[in-house]
């Protein structure tokens, strides 16, 4: 049994566990456990201390775990720490906890404010299903945990009545079942702390990173979002620019074989999309011509194609949406395809009472980095489903240069560290790393990504700069912006040189 599974064992235990009354064998227990899975060079142990207080009686806060080295050895202390609390009860299992030190933040405040340790820790809660509790501010000192969410913890009614509101992150341990979400928290408290995690426990947390990765960029397939439309016939795809919204929302068109694509614009009027008068010369001088929008158009065409009709609306928040869907916003309802509206003008061939066929399909795109676009009104937002379409690392891994690679991944790891969820969706999508002429001589690949990175991305993140846009991410972004300057700029050199 490994040393982790014997402190796992212990938690369980409760009341019962053999480290009480034991500071020796508790200490020796929780340093084995740190040989196992961390470097164990001096000076990453010496970076903590332990503190034991395991106590039976059910009055007292029953506590043990790390914390900082440069706090005090009892008594209140600063910053982050990771705490198990056991319950009185024999058997009754533990809480393994992340804790603020009850005299403030201490060197843990910027660790703290950081979107990437929320953003990490919130990611664990969806990889275990709700299991592992989060707070929503990690900075909150004043709210309490939930009771639905204590009810489902053992109990440890002393500790909460003490550090309930410093505890930021927790899961309960009844079982060696739990050791997932324990391995969890012991990994996420030392790597944001700065230690290596070593041997197999490294390999693990690489693996976990990766699906942390996932939960913060997921990735929707073409069949996914195929079966979405088919059942839920209205969606927007929405992301960052470059994530390629547009290409995937063409495939989707050719898939379904039938489609109309448009695109929206400030211009962009009710006559256009749905219906209206349009003068046109006539022997009298001048006459007015009933013309049906596209939705009449791509409706029509839905009634006699064999798989339905796509219409493909692009960039479909920089239009007015209230006044270019009018009261044809009734109409879309999934589900309730009797519903119909009376058309103001009934062109040639149309019905006055107009309804969308249950074979038109309707799919838009929206760059969620326009921040001169107002918000979509919340009637026309909730008939729509949204998908969200996130940067992917392995589109470039794949097709494009080392270089572009490395940038990439230095993109994703600043917004994702940095950025608050506003902030996140700027991060700029993996086009901008990629061959603009995929299909051209593969002997100026190089150079050509090259100049996509100088001429694309870096005034991409320079205006977003310029444009005050980044908030707290700031610094960091504008550090990424030099970076990629600088790399790119060498990279170069180095290609002339070897040109010449």
């Amino acid at each position: 049994m490994s040393a982790l599974e014997q402190l796992i064992a212990e938690w369980v235990k409760g009341g019962a566990s053999e480290l009480y009354g034991s500071k020796d064998a508790a200490r020796e227990l929780m340093d084995a456990v740190y040989g196992e899975r961390y470097h164990g060079a001096e000076y990453h142990r010496n970076a903590y201390q332990q503190r034991v207080n395991l106590q039976k009686a059910a009055s007292k806060a029953s506590y043990a775990g790390w914390i900082t080295a440069e706090n005090p050895s009892s008594g209140p202390y600063q910053g982050t720490s990771l705490v198990w609390f056991p319950s009185p009860e024999e058997n009754g299992g533990s809480v393994l906890a992340l804790v603020i030190g009850t005299d403030g933040f201490g060197a843990d405040a910027q660790l703290l404010s950081r979107p990437g340790h929320r953003r990490r820790l919130a990611a664990l809660a969806r990889l275990h299903h709700g299991q592992t509790w989060v707070k929503p501010d990690l900075l909150d000192l004043s709210t309490p945990i939930p009771a639905s969410i204590k009810a489902r913890w053992p109990a440890i009614d002393a500790a909460l009545a003490s550090y309930q509101n410093v505890i930021y992150a927790a899961t309960p341990v009844t079982s060696q079942d739990d050791s997932e979400r324990v391995q969890d928290l012991l990994d996420i408290f030392f790597a944001e702390h700065g230690t290596p995690i070593t041997g197999k426990a490294k390999r693990r947390w690489e693996e976990r990173e990766q699906a942390i990765a996932a939960t913060t960029f997921p990735q929707v397939s073409e069949d996914d979002l195929l079966a979405l439309l088919k059942t839920r016939r209205f969606v927007i795809l929405e992301g960052p620019p470059g994530t390629g919204k547009t290409r995937m929302a063409l495939r989707l068109a050719e898939r379904i074989g039938s489609s109309t694509t448009i695109q929206f614009h400030p211009a962009r009027t009710y006559e256009d999309f749905v219906v209206g008068l349009f003068p046109t010369p006539s022997q009298q001088g001048l006459a007015f011509e009933k013309r049906a929008g596209d939705l009449l158009r791509a409706n029509q065409a839905a009634q006699t194609a064999t798989n339905g009709h796509l219409l493909l609306i692009d960039e479909i928040n920089r239009a007015n949406l209230g006044g270019v869907l009018g009261e044809s916003i009734y109409l879309f309802e999934t589900g309730d395809e009797t519903r119909s509206i009376s058309l103001p003008y009934t062109p040639d061939g149309y019905n006055p009472d107009f309804q969308l066929h249950p074979r038109l399909y309707v799919l838009g795109t929206q760059n969620t980095a326009d921040r001169s676009i107002a918000r979509m009104d919340v009637a026309i937002r909730r008939r729509f489903a949204f998908v969200s379409v996130w940067p992917d690392l392995s589109v470039v891994q794949a097709h494009s240069t080392e270089l572009a690679t490395s940038l990439f991944q230095d993109t994703i790891e600043t917004f994702s560290e940095y950025a608050d969820d506003a902030t996140l969706q700027l991060i700029p999508g993996h086009a901008y790393f990629l061959d603009p002429q995929p299909n051209a001589p593969e002997n100026a690949k190089d150079l050509r990504v090259l100049h996509r990175l100088q001429y694309e991305l870096l005034p991409l993140l320079r205006d977003y700069l310029d444009e005050r846009m980044c908030g707290s991410a700031t610094e960091a972004i504008s550090g990424l912006a030099d970076r990629v300057e600088n790399r790119v700029l060498e990279e170069l050199q180095r290609l002339q040189h070897y040109g010449d």
